[in-house]
């Protein structure tokens, strides 16, 4: 059977893993020429479709998952080898960073 307390946790700890994920998301988004989202999806229900990026729905988020069920199982060892596993792929699922870039110098535009 399923186990109650993974379906009451599951949600919302999905939920804060896609708003940790949102910038990374965006970046594969703008590099594939997609519009970038605004807020992270809120997932209400098992049962949800999600529309995010294939190496982050399928590497990045299950490490997460796993990082805070491990903490709840009080093995903080585990927690934060899957921690990090979460945030190295996140990393590497990146593809671009845009930014603002000030002029400091003052020069004329090209």
């Amino acid at each position: 059977g399923e186990d109650k307390n993974f379906s009451e946790k599951f949600c919302p700890i999905l939920s804060a893993l896609l708003a940790e994920s949102l910038m990374y998301e965006n970046s594969v988004r703008l590099s594939l020429g997609k519009e970038k989202l605004l807020f992270a999806p809120v997932v209400s229900d098992m049962e949800d479709e999600i529309d995010f990026s294939d190496e982050i729905m399928s590497i990045a988020l299950p490490y997460g998952v796993a990082a805070y069920f491990y903490e709840d199982d009080g093995e903080s060892y585990n927690a934060m080898m899957y921690r990090e596993r979460f945030v190295n792929a996140l990393t590497e699922a990146a593809k671009c960073n845009f930014t603002d870039i000030k002029d400091v110098y003052g020069g004329e535009e090209v």
